[in-house]
């Protein structure tokens, strides 16, 4: 039996998914009970590391979701802002959903008044390390 606080979570998540497909994953998983699939959805947040954001593609904080990549381009936008950086390098490769999660990225970080370098295809994750030059201080 889902408890209410997990259940108002659930519902919170969905109004928030700029997604419509993840967020009827998840109110179907609402509607018929699933609460398998909801805990999976809900075990923890992804986590930032060196190669980004990595996780299989779902809904909810545990898996990789445009809802997720927002929210993680919010706080490196913040980030970013108390560090005094103002512009950004944004790569994809040819996995799916990277197009949507590069265009989402460099949205909200124009958004943040950052100055947005989109790459302009999928490449090599490591050709992103090319087009970074580091700031002389």
């Amino acid at each position: 039996m889902l408890d209410q606080k997990f259940i108002d979570e659930v519902h919170a998540w969905i109004a928030d998914d700029p997604d419509p497909k993840t967020a009827e994953q998840l109110q179907s998983y609402l509607t018929s009970g699933n609460e398998e699939a909801l805990t999976q959805c809900f075990s923890g947040f992804l986590t930032f590391g060196t190669a980004g954001l990595r996780g299989a593609l779902g809904p909810g904080p545990s898996h990789i979701n445009r809802a997720v990549v927002g929210r993680t381009a919010a706080g490196l936008a913040i980030f970013m802002k108390r560090r005094g950086l103002r512009s950004i390098v944004i790569g994809r490769d040819a996995r799916h959903g990277s197009d949507d999660f590069a265009r989402d990225t460099a949205e909200i970080m124009a958004g943040a008044g950052f100055d947005v370098h989109l790459l302009p295809r999928p490449l090599p994750t490591p050709v992103l390390a090319f087009a970074v030059r580091p700031s002389c201080s």
